[in-house]
C-alpha cells in the first residue's frame, strides 16, 4: 500500500509541474493524508549547461545559484535553449511524504515552456 501511495504522489507531484503553485493549499487537500507540496518561483543566471541530443531526443539542464548552493533546473521536455549567463525562471518544488523516516525532496524544473507551446 505504501508502494503505490508514493507512486500515486510521485505522479501526482510531476503531473502538477505546470500548475502555477499560487493555491498550495487547495493542492495540498487534493493529495493522500500527510503529504505536503509546496513550491516557491525563482530567477537567475545559468552557470553552466549540460545537454544531450539521441535520435532527435534531448536533454537539457542548467547549472544556477540558488540559496548561495548550485543546483541542476532540469528541462524535462527538452525544449530550451539558453546559454551560460542567461537568466531563466525555475521552480523549488518541495515535496513530503508520511513514512517512517519522514522523506522530504526538493526539485528543480524550468518554467518556460514557451517553445514547446509554439508547436502546437
Amino acid at each position: 500500500m505504501k508502494k503505490v501511495m508514493i507512486l500515486t504522489a510521485l505522479l501526482l507531484f510531476v503531473s502538477m509541474n505546470s500548475i502555477a503553485f499560487d493555491n498550495t493549499d487547495k493542492i495540498n487537500k487534493m493529495l493522500p493524508a500527510g503529504m505536503k507540496i509546496s513550491a516557491e518561483t525563482i530567477e537567475a543566471k545559468i552557470l553552466k549547461i549540460y545537454a544531450a541530443e539521441d535520435n532527435g531526443a534531448k536533454f537539457r539542464a542548467y547549472v544556477v545559484n540558488w540559496k548561495g548552493t548550485e543546483v541542476i533546473v532540469s528541462d524535462p521536455l527538452g525544449t530550451t535553449n539558453k546559454n551560460e549567463g542567461d537568466s531563466i525562471t525555475f521552480m523549488a518544488q518541495r515535496m513530503e511524504m508520511p513514512r517512517d523516516n519522514n522523506i522530504k525532496t526538493l526539485h528543480f524544473m524550468i518554467m518556460d515552456f514557451g517553445a514547446f507551446m509554439k508547436n502546437k
